[in-house]
């Protein structure tokens, strides 16, 4: 797993700056919608600074709206002085309402952002150096619910700021892990068949070389038994040929002398 990640910075969306240009060119409808937007975002930690800096900006665009309808439109039958003096009589009613909220705004978006960012340097502790892989546990280290660590971790892996993985039954995976273990899975997997293969030759080699012992055992035992046939043999006495059986003695017909099997 590379542990070499970015570090996330609050930045507004395209939408956030579609809003912001829309509200330049008509408040009415694109603050309703910025508020909108705020409302069905700010559940998300990581949205929130992001939600106070759109407000704030909002109001600014707002702000400087009403100061060119008033001048342009508002106030334009008007002699100069009396068009000027009466555009900064009202952007001095509007400020003196906008600028708290703006600074209030501002300061609530810094506390959101540096609360976020102290969650992803726990994130990166427990799951990068201290290879924590359950959502349950990380969540009690930092003090969030399950469901919100996890919206946490997943956005910062889309943001590059972790490792990108999966989580699933509350268990993070690291893109990667699964097919090390496959690797390593199919390497022991081929150890065992080796393995195997070389008990099963040494087995082989040792029937082969049993067997080669026996029939050599049973040719030995062959050579040493004498064959043991009927043969023909000459008579010392007369010279006649006289068959005997194996072990047999017995004396010539012709002349008595005595002949043993040899």
């Amino acid at each position: 797993m590379n542990n070499q990640t970015s570090v996330y910075r609050p930045t507004f969306t395209k939408v956030d700056f579609f809003i912001i240009f829309g509200t330049a060119l008509f408040p009415p409808v694109f603050l309703a919608v910025g508020l909108l937007q705020v409302v069905a975002s700010h559940r998300f930690s990581y949205r929130k600074g992001s939600n106070y800096s759109l407000l704030s900006t909002l109001i600014v665009m707002t702000f400087l709206w009403i100061f060119i309808y008033a001048y342009f439109v508002s106030f334009a039958g008007l002699e100069s002085s009396i068009r000027t003096k009466e555009t900064q009589s009202l952007m001095l009613i509007v400020a003196m309402f906008c600028l708290p909220l703006i600074v209030t705004f501002q300061v609530m978006s810094m506390r959101a952002n540096t609360y976020f960012k102290g969650l992803e340097t726990s994130y990166k502790e427990l799951l990068l150096n201290q290879d924590h892989d359950e959502i349950a546990e990380i969540a009690r280290q930092v003090n969030r619910k399950p469901e919100q660590a996890t919206e946490d971790i997943m956005f910062l892996m889309q943001e590059n700021t972790l490792p990108s993985g999966t989580i699933e039954d509350g268990i993070i995976y690291w893109d990667g892990e699964n097919d090390e273990e496959e690797e390593e899975q199919e390497q022991e997997q081929e150890d065992d068949e080796s393995n195997n293969d070389d008990d099963t030759l040494e087995v082989e080699t040792d029937s082969s070389q049993k067997a080669e012992q026996e029939a050599a055992a049973e040719s030995s035992l062959i050579r040493s038994i004498p064959s043991k046939l009927p043969k023909s043999t000459q008579c010392v006495g007369c010279g006649s040929k006289v068959i005997l059986q194996p072990e047999e003695s017995k004396e010539c017909e012709y002349c008595g002398s005595w002949l043993n099997y040899m």
